[in-house]
């Protein structure tokens, strides 16, 4: 009897605690969305890959009134490296090609220096060469060519450094290794097979008249002009060159699925889930800044993976000891990336409440 009484006792508890917390993060988000002005936002938060909750607050679109669901797009910008990391893994998983597989293996007529680089260094952010101005790049190749122009800011392996020329030349590898445009070999080895329906890219080409690809769905971006005391529709622009290191849009539902195969380890092998869940050594044998694609750190004794985009488009954060994953997309482009973490306090005892640095506008 004792038994009998007491499960249901935990049972009720847990719904409450649950409804206790969604209640208590709409409102704090709420008020977020009010203070920064954040039309819309959708939020996940997965537990060693359930979901324990999933919301949508705002509106999408202004003019048109639709509010956000759980299949509305929003751009990723950087955080679509995370696409990235799944892909790469993949064709590493497949035997297509390995984490040290070289530049010089891949192609030719390239400098000198660059012949040795590794796709997990160009992954990593290890390479060196200095980022171009890829906005005068049209093509994937144009852009790899561009980048053979650069300079090295450090000797490869010596360093990792997020702004650089790394991810547009790895997209021209993928293409080269594939066959394919990026985002075709994305559906092939990712979204195909994850059942991922919400993701997309709008390939825009701009001049006096701008073309993009339809959208389904897609969440308008925004942004706050604080002297103006106005928001305005800020679109950012991904071509075809950009979109291993930005430019996906993505829905809550398909991100959401992304963080539980990330949890139950059913997509990729143990052996490249380490590459995306662990720093990548540098050349002295110390961890880099960056793991394959994803950044990895300490935050407030946690241990972390994690990518943010826009800045605030996009937040993935994930607590690997904790098994908590907590997602955050919004379409205010100038908001600081800190909610995702504010949602990980309602969760993980001991966190400090997160707010925009000082002087953040």
């Amino acid at each position: 009897m004792k038994i009998a009484f007491f499960l249901p006792l935990i049972f009720i508890f847990s719904i409450s605690t649950g409804q206790t917390n969604k209640k208590q993060i709409d409102s704090v988000l709420l008020s977020v969305m009010k203070k920064e002005h954040v039309p819309g936002l959708a939020y996940a938060v997965i537990k060693d890959g359930k979901v324990i909750q999933k919301n949508t607050l705002g509106i999408a679109s202004i003019p048109f009134n639709v509010p956000v669901t759980n299949e509305t797009v929003f751009q990723l910008a950087s955080c679509s490296k995370i696409y990235t990391a799944l892909l790469l893994c993949k064709l590493f998983d497949e035997k297509i090609v390995s984490p040290n597989t070289t530049l010089k293996e891949l192609t030719d007529s390239i400098p000198e220096k660059w012949k040795n680089i590794t796709l997990l260094q160009l992954a990593s952010h290890q390479s060196g060469i200095k980022i171009a101005n890829f906005s005068n790049a049209k093509t994937p190749k144009e852009a790899f060519n561009l980048a053979k122009t650069m300079p090295f800011e450090f000797e490869t392996g010596e360093n990792s450094a997020y702004v650089s020329s790394d991810y547009w030349i790895l997209l021209h590898m993928i293409e080269k290794i594939t066959g394919m445009k990026y985002f075709e070999a994305l559906k092939k080895y990712v979204l195909q097979p994850l059942e991922l329906k919400h993701t997309f890219v709008n390939n825009p080409k701009t001049g006096m008249f701008t073309d993009l690809d339809i959208v389904p769905q897609q969440a308008q971006e925004y942004h706050w002009f604080k002297n103006d005391n106005t928001l305005r529709i800020n679109q950012m622009w991904f071509g075809e060159t950009d979109y291993a290191a930005g430019g996906i849009y993505s829905s809550i539902d398909d991100l959401t699925k992304v963080a539980q195969v990330l949890d139950t380890k059913s997509f990729l092998t143990q052996t490249t889930y380490d590459l995306i869940s662990n720093p990548v050594k540098l050349n002295n044998g110390k961890d880099g800044n960056y793991a394959l694609a994803l950044i990895v750190r300490d935050y407030e004794n946690h241990k972390i993976i994690e990518h943010s985009g826009g800045p605030a488009l996009a937040d993935f954060v994930k607590f690997e000891k904790e098994g908590y994953t907590f997602i955050v997309l919004t379409n205010n482009r100038g908001l600081f990336p800190y909610l995702a973490k504010l949602i990980a306090t309602f969760y993980i005892d001991g966190l400090s409440k997160q707010e925009p640095p000082v002087g953040w506008e």
